[in-house]
This record gives structure tokens, C-alpha cells and sequence, in this order.
């Protein structure tokens, strides 16, 4: 007899738990608004849970914005946790006790003690980067929490315009960081404001998009860095290196 689709994904976050052996924190941070974080967490979120990932989102940004478009969906998974920064590892304990695979911290921009905090926490951190001046020189004061921090992280191209010059341009000096860069970017899409709109995240709302696409393959991408091992690496430098004289 054939399984079910519930079946299937019970299956699949049976054999995520086994597989991982303990749960992992992924923390979305930057040090500017508007950079592409809250919409990253919430859709890589989707995109883990339906891979099989038992995923708790936790929010600790006093916008709250994750919470609010977590309270406009229906069903109530991937579960979105409000709380002070001060308090995320009282909640990955929690987790944790629960079964969680899972847990991606949504932080808060311009909270440099609490930005540390949830770093030295973390599994990974993704740093989302605009293909702008502003951005750029906001990743580089997400770097040396970072560093301080000897934390294993990574840069995403998030919110890029269609075919601009200035995203090869980014990634170019983003490598220049000595940090992985997703060889994908995350374009600017509508798909993105419509889904959070009605509470759904992009694989939800449009499952064979190229937003959905983009997302999933930044999961996957985000999956090969935790499995290569990068937090036992605990990147000792990540100074910027030092480009070759002409």
C-alpha cells in the first residue's frame, strides 16, 4: 500500500532526527534594517520543515515581525517563540527537550551585546547582504561580532535586483571576507511580500516559482555547510584578506 503524504513527512523528520543526533541553531544576522533577515528565517523556516526538519523559529528582534506573520498562519508549524535575546538559551534547552532538529534565531539589527549573545549560540550564522554600499558596510560590523565570537558563518545575496552589475560586484567583496558566500542570490521578488502577507512562506504559496526555487536551494546550501563540518572549524579569523597589488 502506498503511503501517505503524512506518512512520507513523518518519515522524513523521523529519520532528520536520527540523522542529526542533536539540534541546530541557525541565526539570521545583520546590522542594518531591511537587509532581508526576518524574510530569510521565516522561509527557510518552511523550506527546512518540509524537508523533514522538526524546526522551532525563535524571535528575538522587537519588531516582531516573524511572530506577526507566524500568527496569521494556519496549522501553527514551524512554531515561532518571542523572546529577549537574553533568554534564547533557556529556549534552545527547551527545544531541544522537545525534539526539535531545528532552531533558526531571527535577531535584532543594531544590538551589538545581544548579537553577540546569540553568535557564541549559534551553529552557523547567515549574514544577509543587499547589493549595497549601506549593506556592505554594515556586513563588515557583523564580522567582527563574528570574529569575537570565532563563530562559523556565512554571507546570502538577499533582496537583489533583477540582473544588476552590483551583485557580482558584492560578491566580490563579500569573498573578500574570507566567509562562504551562497553561490545563489535571493532576487527581490513579489512572491516574497505576498506570501508573508497571508501568513505562508514562498514554497507555500508558490511552490514552483523561481522565489520557491531560490529558497530551497539556499536550504539545501545552507544543509552542505553544517554537514561539512564548519562549527567544528570554529573560523579562528575571518579578517578581510588582503587583495593582491596590481
Amino acid at each position: 500500500m502506498k503511503p501517505s503524504h503524512h506518512d512520507v513527512i513523518a518519515l522524513q523528520r523521523y529519520h532528520a532526527v536520527l540523522s542529526n543526533g542533536r539540534m541546530r541553531t541557525v541565526a539570521f544576522l545583520s546590522q542594518k534594517g531591511g537587509s532581508g533577515k526576518t524574510t530569510l528565517a521565516v522561509h527557510t523556516a518552511v523550506a527546512a520543515q518540509e524537508g523533514g526538519e522538526r524546526v522551532v523559529v525563535v524571535d528575538t528582534d522587537m519588531q516582531k515581525s516573524a511572530t506577526t506573520w507566524s500568527q496569521a498562519r494556519e496549522g501553527g508549524t514551524p512554531a515561532v517563540v518571542t523572546v529577549a535575546a537574553a533568554a534564547l538559551g533557556d529556549v534552545i534547552k527547551a527545544a531541544r527537550h522537545d525534539a526539535m532538529t531545528l532552531c533558526i534565531v531571527d535577531t535584532a539589527p543594531h544590538a551589538a551585546p545581544d548579537a553577540a549573545r546569540v553568535v557564541g549560540l549559534a551553529d552557523l550564522v547567515i549574514i544577509p547582504c543587499r547589493p549595497t554600499a549601506f549593506d556592505l558596510a554594515a556586513a563588515g560590523a557583523a564580522v567582527e561580532i563574528i570574529r569575537a565570537a570565532t563563530a562559523p558563518a556565512v554571507f546570502v545575496l538577499s533582496a537583489c535586483p533583477f540582473r544588476a552589475p552590483e551583485i557580482a560586484e558584492t560578491r566580490a567583496i563579500l569573498k573578500n571576507f574570507g566567509l562562504p558566500v551562497a553561490p545563489i542570490e535571493i532576487t527581490d521578488r513579489r512572491a516574497f511580500a505576498r506570501a508573508v502577507a497571508t501568513g505562508r512562506a514562498v514554497t507555500e504559496f508558490d511552490s514552483e516559482g523561481k522565489a520557491a526555487h531560490e529558497i530551497r536551494f539556499l536550504w539545501q546550501w545552507i544543509k552542505e555547510q553544517m554537514k561539512n563540518g564548519i562549527k567544528a572549524d570554529r573560523v579562528s579569523s575571518v579578517h578581510p584578506k588582503k587583495r593582491a597589488r596590481s
